[in-house]
């Protein structure tokens, strides 16, 4: 053992040292590796019914830490000044601005994915699928973990479709939350909850003007800066999405 740690650190002192950029390109390869490795072993296996494809638990995975740092904001400091560490996640915030113009021609985020697919509804599972909620409120915050769950005052977690709002974003399936927030973060918590989606938006229009490098989204007409990338794993996630789209595969 201690052999090994000498060798390691010997190796430590003696490699060469990365920009942050190379290292943030690097990771984002990998991560789009893991992805196409995960894709191909799944077409070698046989699809029974019930079958959920394993692509989407790994954007889910991409998309935990994100996830983890809304859930445990509050446990940190009181989230409400001018400048907001975490704003109301939306479903372009982890990506670039929904104003952006991404083709030469003007188009931009907005354009292309507030068309709502008509007469499409989406169980979400708020365990098994990747679910982002804004918990703000520090007292409902409380009140919802300390209430809900069996034999708690509000017994289990269940949909409230008068305050449960969900946006899904195709194909990757990734959730937004509108409405719910606090008692949505509990039942991650918890470990139990669905609701029904009514709100599904598609980015398969985006994938034609947009792609990404790891370090910048970019138009695909002419390879200009529309962003630069703020959140590595989402945009991993991004570019799952196209390979999703390839492959006929959505949640």
């Amino acid at each position: 053992m201690l052999n090994w740690f000498l060798k390691n650190r010997s190796k430590k002192h003696t490699a060469v040292i990365l920009s942050d950029l190379e290292i943030k390109k690097k990771q984002f390869d990998r991560m789009l590796s893991l992805a196409n490795s995960i894709l191909n072993k799944a077409e070698q296996r046989q699809v029974n019914e019930g079958y959920r494809h394993p692509i989407l638990d790994f954007v889910k995975l991409l998309g935990m830490k994100l996830q983890t740092a809304y859930l445990t904001n509050l446990l940190y400091e009181d989230d409400h000044g001018e400048t907001k560490k975490y704003p109301s996640i939306t479903p372009w915030l982890p990506f670039f601005g929904l104003s952006e113009k991404v083709s030469l021609d003007g188009k931009t985020m907005y354009n292309m994915i507030y068309n709502k697919e008509e007469n499409r509804t989406i169980e979400v599972n708020i365990i098994q699928d990747l679910v982002l909620p804004w918990p703000w409120n520090i007292s409902r915050y409380v009140e919802s973990i300390s209430s809900i769950g069996e034999s708690r005052p509000w017994g289990k977690w269940k949909e409230d479709t008068s305050n449960h709002r969900v946006d899904v974003l195709l194909p990757m399936g990734i959730c937004f939350v509108e409405g719910g927030n606090h008692s949505i973060t509990s039942g991650i918590i918890y470990g139990e909850g669905t609701l029904i989606a009514k709100n599904v938006y598609d980015f398969s229009e985006v994938y034609k003007y947009v792609y990404t490098d790891g370090l910048q989204y970019k138009r695909l007409e002419d390879d200009s800066v529309i962003s630069e990338v703020m959140n590595i794993e989402f945009a991993a996630i991004f570019e799952v999405g196209r390979m999703m789209l390839a492959q006929g595969i959505s949640r």
